[in-house]
């Protein structure tokens, strides 16, 4: 700022005017003790220039004060532009320094993500990265969409609390908005959005959401899901959070999709291309990996042996296409009845199917093998134009009751078959 100079007072100090008053007063003195003409022009002329000369003093001291005060602002105000300019460049400091730690973090997150290949990994991968990035604040989701379904679905999530509860497993408004328009949405206050209903979103939350934001999972070929963080304060995420989500999802994305493309040729090596279910070999490696876990944690576990009756007639009667239809029946009832956590259901070889039950007794066993028994002798097939009956033998066996080994289990669970078969077939039975 350029500094300008200010009029001085024009006003006389007081102590100034005093002297001059004092000089006239002083004349009369003069003249009773000299009765002289002379002697009072001398007075008056000194006493004159006298006042002029504590006028000029004074002048002078106030210019000079009145300039070093102008002098103090002018510096003072240098001062205070140097202050701002300085904190300005610490604030711009730090802000560069949270963006070198979040790129850091973002160099270890794709490392991290090229060293996996399962998509339940990397999803985890996914979210524990973003709940980090994010200071460990508000919630993190991250939804999947389902490929029959094309529903999302809740594949991974990192909560604040844990003892929060997520209700929303196919997602919420906020997510088919981003999923529809395949954008990113960022939501500051949720209840005064003109995008979003205030009424809908208490009717469909379970939980308080104040501001989140959103991205949806999109790459060339296909739509994947949706990353979102949320958090019941107002206001908790900017623009700048939703640019860095961006650059999560990017990096995400990628892996995700091969995640999925390599689970798709794993699903292609360990799958039966007739019934869509498990093969032998996979069926046994699994049930070693059950079997170890079960002896470890000291768990019940359960395996069943199937068998179609008489299949060599429908191959007789309706020929191998006819034969195939019941093997496909066979199978797909049996996926969707043993659809229980941890279950696997395969295909053993020609019409012999197995079960393998984790967690589960050998009284449950039993039952949910009669049940399924009993449901598929009840339901008719058509062949050719005709319905037919289907029933199955079945044989259990189950950890620790009947088997020390997983080979023994497969064993014994055949035995059972056996002994189901001998006794006049359509049966359950254990050894």
């Amino acid at each position: 700022m350029p500094t300008q100079k200010r009029p001085l007072c024009k006003k006389l100090s007081p102590f100034v005017i005093v002297l001059i008053v004092l000089a006239f007063l002083s004349l009369p003195v003069f003249i009773i003790l000299k009765n002289s003409l002379q002697v009072l022009h001398y007075a008056f002329f000194f006493y004159l220039i006298y006042a002029i000369g504590l006028y000029a003093f004074y002048r002078n001291k106030l210019y000079k004060t009145d300039l070093l005060r102008l002098k103090r602002e002018e510096i003072q105000e240098k001062m205070n532009s140097h202050e701002r300019e300085i904190l300005r460049l610490t604030d711009l400091n730090g802000s560069l320094e949270k963006k070198t730690r979040n790129y850091q973090r973002l160099e270890k997150f794709t490392e991290d993500l090229n060293n996996e290949t399962f998509l339940d990994s990397i999803c985890d991968i996914v979210v524990s990265e973003t709940f980090g990035s994010f200071g460990a604040k508000g919630n993190v989701l991250l939804y999947l969409l389902n490929e029959k379904t094309h529903k999302l679905e809740l594949r991974a999530i990192k909560k604040e609390i844990d003892t929060l509860k997520i209700q929303e497993k196919m997602g919420d408004l906020f997510d088919q908005w981003a999923l529809r328009h395949n954008k990113p949405l960022l939501v500051e206050d949720a209840m005064s959005d003109f995008r979003f209903n205030p009424d809908r979103i208490k009717m469909e939350l379970s939980r308080p959401v104040g501001s989140l934001i959103c991205v949806p999972l999109v790459t060339e070929t296909s739509s994947l899901g949706i990353l979102r963080i949320d958090s019941a304060i107002f206001g908790a995420y900017q623009s700048d959070d939703l640019r860095f989500l961006n650059v999560i999802a990017d990096i995400a994305k990628l892996s995700i999709e091969n995640a999925v493309y390599f689970r798709h040729m794993q699903e292609l090596s360990i799958t039966d291309g007739l019934t869509g279910i498990f093969l032998r070999r996979y069926a046994l490696e699994r049930l070693k990996e059950e079997f170890i876990r079960a002896q470890r944690a000291a768990d019940p576990l359960s395996f069943l042996m199937l068998d179609i009756d008489h299949f060599k007639r429908f191959n007789d009667s309706f020929g191998h296409m006819g034969g195939d239809i019941v093997l496909k029946k066979v199978a797909k009832f049996l996926k969707d009845f043993f659809d229980l956590p941890g279950s696997i259901v395969a295909r053993y070889g020609g019409e012999e199917f197995c079960v393998i039950l984790p967690h589960a007794r050998k009284e449950e066993a039993m039952r949910l093998a009669e049940s399924y028994r009993l449901m598929l002798s009840e339901h008719e097939m058509t062949l050719r134009k005709e319905r037919v009956s289907v029933t199955v033998s079945i044989g259990v066996a189950a950890f620790p009751e009947d088997a020390p080994h997983y080979e023994d289990l497969v064993r014994c669970s055949d035995d059972a078959l056996f002994k189901a078969k001998r006794s006049g077939r359509n049966k359950v039975c254990s050894i």
